[in-house]
């Protein structure tokens, strides 16, 4: 897989990211240090909320939803997917993976299902034309393998577009309008966080059901690194550089009104 063809020249620096993370073992991963390169700060948000409202979505220029163990349509999710709705439908650029890609699908009415077995392992993703002429994915080769990892699927909201799919599930990668994306899949997650997801009780019995080993599944995402690499990246640059126009874009509208 060839790197990333995003236009050079654009900053990143300054960019304010909103990290939405359902539990601490499933974080970043290779996306860490791919934000860090690029010079954006991260807030970690709790979706959960807890005791602490969640902070408005407009003191942010892009949103990054993490995956995790819960189900979209948990009653605690219930004040992020609202959170969700109106920062998208405000403009904000998201970025939602696997549980985070249901829950964009759930909060724009998009029906949210779990699967008869979960998924759990590496395997090929293929993207649809629309995807293969879409600003985040135009680069990539029609299919590529990538880390499935999730319970749920999704039935894609009104007006959303079909990027992506696999043998397992008809709906990998959407996009919403302009600046909010879906991916079921995970580009982030390197081997060594499998072991820290071991550890989630909502992962408990996961591996069993999906009739996979954790060791097996590490050892298969072992040997995609390279291609998971050049993937995350890719998609990450790009969706950067979608944010930082739409940065550029709000700055301008804010300087028009005044």
């Amino acid at each position: 897989m060839k790197g990333p063809s995003t236009p050079r020249g654009f900053q990143s620096a300054g960019l304010r990211l909103a990290v939405l993370q359902h539990e601490p073992e499933t974080g970043l991963g290779r996306f860490a240090g791919l934000l860090d390169k690029a010079g954006a700060t991260c807030e970690v948000v709790l979706a959960t909320g807890g005791t602490t409202p969640l902070p408005a979505a407009v003191r942010f220029d892009g949103v990054i939803a993490l995956g995790g163990s819960l189900s979209a349509h948990e009653p605690t999710l219930l004040e992020a997917r609202r959170w969700i709705r109106a920062a998208v439908l405000g403009g904000t650029p998201f970025l939602g993976i696997c549980l985070g890609s249901q829950l964009l699908a759930s909060a724009l009415g998009g029906f949210v299902r779990r699967r008869s077995r979960p998924v759990a392992g590496v395997h090929d993703i293929f993207l649809t034309a629309a995807g293969k002429a879409d600003p985040l994915f135009s680069g990539l080769p029609g299919s590529f393998p990538a880390l499935g990892w999730h319970e749920d699927i999704f039935e894609l909201p009104r007006g959303a577009t079909p990027l992506a799919g696999s043998i397992a599930d008809e709906h990998e990668a959407f996009r919403f309008g302009a600046n909010a994306y879906g991916l079921q899949f995970h580009p982030e997650v390197t081997p060594d966080d499998l072991f820290r997801w071991a550890s989630v009780p909502g992962y408990a019995g996961f591996l069993a059901r999906a009739g996979a080993d954790l060791h097996g599944v590490r050892s298969a995402l072992e040997g995609a690194v390279p291609e998971l690499n050049a993937l995350a990246e890719h998609l990450l640059e790009r969706w950067l550089h979608l944010v930082t126009r739409t940065a550029a874009m709000r700055g301008r509208h804010a300087l028009v009104a005044a």
